[in-house]
C-alpha cells in the first residue's frame, strides 16, 4: 500500500509542479520548437511501425528513398511503447507525447525513492531524494526533451545492483540488467549515464572489499541476463549503420560550458538570489542550467560531513558507504562537462555511445541523481534518533522548501495545434505509393525557419506516412542538403531533377507561404515545366506530380 501511495505522490508532484502545461496535455507542448516535433514524429512512427512493418521499424519515412532513418537519432521505442496505446486509441501524437514526458518525470522521483530505500534510507529521507531527483531543475527543466527526460530507468537499475551487492542473488543482477536495456529502449542518452553509473559504483564496490569473482558474476547473468540485454545489443547495429552510411557523428558538437551555467537557474527562487547578489545576467549568459539548489547542496554536506566513531557503531556505516560512493559518482559525472586538466569529455567522446551525445553537460542528470541520494541521506542523518513523527514533520518542511526552491511557475507550455492544411489531407485522401517533397524550402541560412519547415513537412507526412525527403534529425544526408538548396529555384529544371534523383513522385506547394506575386509566378512556370503537372488545387496550395524523364 506504501509503494501505490508513494507512486501517487509523485504523480500528483508532477502534475502540480508542471501545471498549467500538465492539465491541457491535448493542447500544449513544453516548447513549440523543431526538437518537440521531431518527438512528435518519432513516437507517431514508432506506434504506425509497431504493427505496420515491425522487421523494418528503423526504415522511416522521413530522408527518402534512404533506409535506416530512425537511427539518424533517438529511436524512443521504449517511450512508444506507452505512447502506442494512446495513439492508437486517439491518434493524438501531442497527448501522446505529454503522457510520456509527465509520466517520465513522475518515474524519476518513484525510482530515486527505490534507490533511497534501498540504500538504507527511511520512507521521509528516500522522499526527498525522490523530490531532487525529479524535479531538481538541472533535470526537471529539460522535460522539453524527450531523450533527457526519460531517464526513469537510471535509479531503479542501480537500486537492483546495490540489491545484487548487498545479498549476491542472481535475480537482482538480472532486474539490474533488464532495466538497463529498458532504458537503452527509452533513451540513448539515458543507456550511457546508466553505464557510467553502474560502473562507478562497481569500481567503488570492489574497493571497498568486495570480491570481484567474475567467474561467479558470469554465472549469475547466466543465459536470461544475456537474453535480458539483447533487445539493447540489437540497437546497436542501425546505429552502426548509419555511422557508416551517413556519417552520424556528434562528436564536432562540442558545446563549451560557460562559467555562468555553473549557477544558473530557472527557478523563482533562484532568480530572485541571483537578483540580489549581482547586477550579471547570469541566465543570459548561461548555456546551460546546471545549479541544482541551495537546499539539496547543503543536505548533501550535511551526508559528507565527518561523524563520530559512535556513529559507525549505531548501525550507519553503510550509509556513509553509500554516500561517499555517490559522492564518487557525483564527481565523474562533473569531470564530462568541465574544462581543465581532469576533464574526461575529450577522452570519451568518440567511444560507441557517447559519440552520439551532441553536449557533454547533459552528464548533470546523472550529477543530479547522485546530489539526490546525498540529500536524502543528509536528511536522514538530521533526523537520527528523532521520533517517527518528529521525523516525518521534519521531512515534510524540508520536502515543501525543496517544492519551493524549484518552482517556476506557472510552467505554461505553448499552445500547439499539429499542421494539417487541406491541401495536405487531400493528399492523404489519394492513397496509393507515392514520395512526397513540400515547396517553398527557405534558405538553410534562416536556419529556424528552414529546419521548422522540415518537421512541419515530417508531421504532415504522419497522416499517412507517405514517405517524404524532408527530415530533421542528428545528421543530414548531403545529397538531401544540396536537393533542398535546388527547391528554392522550383520548378526550374534543376529543381525538378534533384527531386527526381530522390524518387519524388508529388510535390505539395503551400500558398500561403509564398508571397502573391512568386505565388503567381510559380504557377505560371509550373505549366511550362516539363514533366510537372497540376493534380488538384485547394485555396491554401496545389499539388504537382512529377512526370519520369523517360514517360515524357
Amino acid at each position: 500500500m506504501t509503494r501505490v501511495l508513494v507512486v501517487l505522490l509523485f504523480a500528483i508532484l508532477a502534475v502540480v509542479m508542471a501545471a498549467p502545461w500538465s492539465v491541457h496535455l491535448a493542447s500544449r507542448v513544453v516548447t513549440d520548437n523543431p526538437d518537440t516535433h521531431l518527438f512528435l514524429w518519432t513516437l507517431g512512427w514508432d506506434s504506425h511501425a509497431f504493427t505496420a512493418q515491425p522487421l523494418r521499424l528503423f526504415d522511416a519515412n522521413i530522408y527518402a528513398p534512404n533506409p535506416n532513418t530512425l537511427a539518424y537519432s533517438e529511436n524512443a521505442i521504449g517511450s512508444a511503447l506507452l505512447a502506442a496505446p494512446i495513439i492508437w486509441a486517439t491518434g493524438d501524437l501531442v497527448l501522446a507525447l505529454n503522457l510520456v514526458l509527465l509520466s517520465a518525470c513522475a518515474l524519476c522521483g518513484v525510482g530515486a525513492y527505490a534507490l533511497g530505500r534501498q540504500l538504507g534510507m527511511g520512507r521521509p529521507a528516500a522522499i526527498v531524494c525522490g523530490l531532487v531527483f525529479a524535479f531538481a531543475p538541472t533535470r526537471f527543466y529539460r522535460m522539453s526533451q524527450l531523450h533527457q527526460n526519460t531517464v526513469q530507468w537510471i535509479p531503479f537499475a542501480l537500486a537492483c545492483l546495490h540489491a545484487y551487492f548487498a545479498r549476491g542473488r542472481a535475480r537482482d543482477l538480472r532486474l539490474a540488467l533488464g532495466l538497463f536495456t529498458l532504458q537503452a529502449l527509452a533513451s540513448g542518452h539515458g543507456a550511457v549515464f546508466l553505464v557510467v553509473a553502474m560502473a562507478c559504483l562497481t569500481v567503488y564496490e570492489v574497493a571497498r572489499g568486495t570480491p570481484l569473482a567474475l567467474a561467479r558474476r558470469v554465472r549469475d547473468v547466466g543465459v536470461i541476463g544475456v537474453l535480458l540485454l539483447v533487445p539493447a545489443a540489437l540497437l546497436l547495429w542501425p546505429y552502426r549503420r548509419a555511422r557508416l552510411d551517413v556519417g552520424l557523428d556528434r562528436t564536432a558538437e562540442v558545446w563549451a560550458v560557460t562559467p555562468e551555467s555553473f549557477v544558473a537557474s530557472p527557478t523563482h527562487v533562484h532568480q530572485w538570489i541571483l537578483g540580489a547578489l549581482t547586477d550579471v545576467p547570469v541566465n543570459d549568459l548561461a548555456n546551460a542550467f546546471l545549479f541544482p539548489g541551495y537546499l539539496a547542496v547543503g543536505l548533501a554536506v550535511v551526508a559528507l560531513w565527518p561523524q563520530s566513531a559512535s556513529a559507525e557503531i549505531d548501525g550507519l556505516a553503510s550509509r556513509r558507504r553509500a554516500a561517499w560512493g555517490y559522492a564518487l559518482l557525483g564527481a565523474v559525472s562533473v569531470l564530462f562537462f568541465v574544462d581543465g586538466p581532469l576533464a574526461l569529455w575529450p577522452w570519451v567522446r568518440g567511444w560507441p555511445g557517447f559519440s552520439f551525445i551532441r553536449v557533454s553537460s547533459r552528464f548533470i542528470t546523472l550529477t543530479t541523481l547522485a546530489l539526490a541520494v546525498l540529500a536524502g541521506l543528509g536528511l536522514e542523518r538530521l533526523v537520527r534518533g528523532q521520533p517517527a513523527r518528529r521525523a516525518a514533520a521534519i521531512a515534510t518542511v524540508v520536502g515543501l522548501m525543496l517544492l519551493g526552491e524549484y518552482s517556476t511557475h506557472p510552467f505554461d507550455g505553448n499552445a500547439f495545434t499539429m499542421p494539417r492544411p487541406a491541401i495536405v489531407e487531400w493528399l492523404a485522401r489519394q492513397g496509393g505509393p507515392m514520395v512526397v517533397a513540400e515547396v517553398p524550402v527557405p534558405r538553410a541560412v534562416n536556419g529556424g525557419a528552414y529546419e521548422r519547415f522540415n518537421t512541419a513537412a515530417m508531421l504532415h507526412s504522419t497522416v499517412a506516412w507517405w514517405p517524404t525527403i524532408h527530415g530533421y534529425s542528428g545528421t543530414r544526408p548531403e545529397r538531401h542538403d544540396q536537393t533542398y538548396r535546388a527547391m528554392n529555384t522550383f520548378p526550374d529544371a534543376a529543381a525538378l531533377a534533384g527531386l527526381r534523383a530522390l524518387g519524388v513522385t508529388h510535390v505539395i506547394a503551400h500558398r500561403p507561404l509564398y508571397p502573391p506575386d512568386r505565388w503567381a509566378e510559380l504557377q505560371v512556370r509550373a505549366q511550362s515545366a516539363a514533366g510537372l503537372r497540376l493534380v488538384h488545387e485547394e485555396a491554401d496550395g496545389n499539388v504537382y506530380t512529377l512526370i519520369p524523364e523517360h514517360v515524357q
